[in-house]
């Protein structure tokens, strides 16, 4: 099934989430590779492919979200208190928030740096902001935290899923995976 019902999320949720979870996966370790790496051509290319990257990453993010909003979610297991449906709705929250963050930081730390962004080569995109050394170090500090953040919120959000499958034995985790 395509969209999602009351017991189970559809093909294109988890499609969504899986390849988001994987690219921002892939996406941090590059960019954590891309500040070891000595200043250079090389360096500036993977630089591009990096933004390149984090720009189709914030299209998907998008048009996931879009897809959640005009989708029913699947209801929360019996039981479910309503402190832990509104933690669940919360870390969900913060996910897009930081999700959205880093590739728009980044985007925008370029762009204050005088860099422009552009898709593989393709084309550059629109720049929202004059070259500004001060307005660079501010993106800069914010991309180096909300990818931290990210990570450690990706950590929560997947014990919170292990939890719901070793320890409360429900289906939580199969909604996302397999099915209920």
């Amino acid at each position: 099934m395509l969209k999602n019902t009351p017991h189970t999320y559809g093909i294109v949720a988890k499609l969504f989430h899986w390849l988001l979870f994987l690219m921002l996966l892939s996406s941090v370790v590059m960019g954590n590779l891309l500040a070891e790496m000595p200043k250079g051509a090389e360096k500036m290319q993977a630089a591009g492919m990096h933004k390149s990257f984090g720009a189709v990453l914030l299209v998907l993010i998008f048009l996931r979200l879009l897809w959640r909003l005009v989708n029913p979610q699947p209801r929360l297991p019996e039981g479910t208190t309503t402190r832990q449906a509104m933690l669940a709705k919360g870390m969900h929250l913060l996910l897009y928030l930081l999700m959205f963050g880093q590739p728009l930081s980044g985007i925008l730390m370029s762009q204050a740096s005088g860099v422009p962004v552009s898709f593989f080569g393709l084309f550059e995109f629109p720049v929202f902001m004059a070259q500004s050394p001060e307005v660079t170090e501010l993106f800069r500090g914010m991309h180096g935290t909300v990818w931290i953040l990210l990570v450690l919120a990706s950590l929560g959000h997947i014990g919170a899923a292990l939890h719901h499958h070793f320890i409360k034995k429900d289906n939580v985790l199969k909604q996302m995976t397999v099915g209920a």
